[in-house]
């Protein structure tokens, strides 16, 4: 396939794919039969179908991300994009295997961890994936994109590191623990950042309904992955915790995002 027709403009004016809420609705289901799986079923004392069910999400997204590198291997920008999004979620799944790993085999305490370059390389991937896509169809940044670049991160930051004061007060642990969570609240921030900013490029073009998706998707990663550093921080995450399942719906939506990616140029 020939992709020296994939321009900055060429998104443009063109009509747009309609959402699938079928699939939505599916999504929907299978997040639900995920939740209430982990609380009757599920006691996060080792690796179980749940789990299973969350790693193969994350490397779905990993592959179907490299499919689509792939298919606009020709393009000026999107193969290299989509690859760059494709390493980050495989970076995420080494991170994860390294997790489970410490966690089942070797029964210690895996936060912190050396596997946490998975997470953190995960987010430099997404944003180099984001900030390639919305600046190659809008090289002209307007203030208010370029407000949503630094205010997110900031808000983001702050809110965290009171959040977490408010719940145990000051302490030389909380202190670290803090400082080394917000390196990857940064990440997440500036994920959403980009993700917004995304919407806002893409709101009149084909690729309208795919950023909506793949939008929502980062928002519910970003939400999960915010409540698991808090948790981490204040040592009250367990595995068994719902925050999987809303990890899990994420991968459905950007899966479903990728997929209408393809269909629309």
């Amino acid at each position: 396939m020939s992709n020296e027709g994939v321009t900055a403009s060429s998104p443009i004016g063109q009509t747009s794919h309609g959402i699938n809420y079928k699939i939505i609705a599916l999504i929907v289901g299978l997040t639900i039969v995920d939740l209430l799986y982990g609380f009757y079923f599920f006691e996060g004392t080792h690796f179980d179908i749940k789990d299973g069910f969350y790693m193969a999400g994350i490397a779905t997204v990993g592959a179907f991300s490299i499919v689509v590198a792939k298919k606009y291997h020709g393009s000026e920008m999107l193969g290299k994009a989509y690859l760059f999004l494709g390493l980050g979620f495989f970076a995420w799944f080494i991170g994860d295997l390294g997790y489970y790993y410490q966690q089942f085999v070797l029964d210690i305490d895996p936060w912190p961890s050396p596997f946490d370059a998975g997470f953190a390389a995960n987010y430099v991937f997404a944003i180099l994936h984001l900030s390639l896509n919305t600046r190659f169809f809008k090289p002209q940044w307007s203030t208010a994109m370029k407000a949503t670049l630094v205010i997110i991160p900031i808000v983001a930051v702050g809110s965290f590191t009171v959040v977490a004061y408010e719940a145990w007060g000051v302490y030389d642990e909380l202190l670290f623990d803090l400082a080394y969570s917000n390196i990857f609240v940064i990440g997440i921030s500036v994920t959403l950042a980009f993700a917004v900013i995304g919407v806002s490029v893409f709101r009149h073009s084909v690729l309208k309904e795919t950023w909506l998706l793949l939008a929502l998707g980062i928002f519910l990663w970003t939400v999960a992955d915010s409540i698991y550093y808090y948790l981490e921080t204040i040592e009250a995450f367990t595995h068994n915790h719902p925050i999987n399942s809303l990890w899990s719906a994420a991968f459905m939506l950007i899966i479903y995002a990728l997929y209408k990616h393809m269909k629309a140029l």
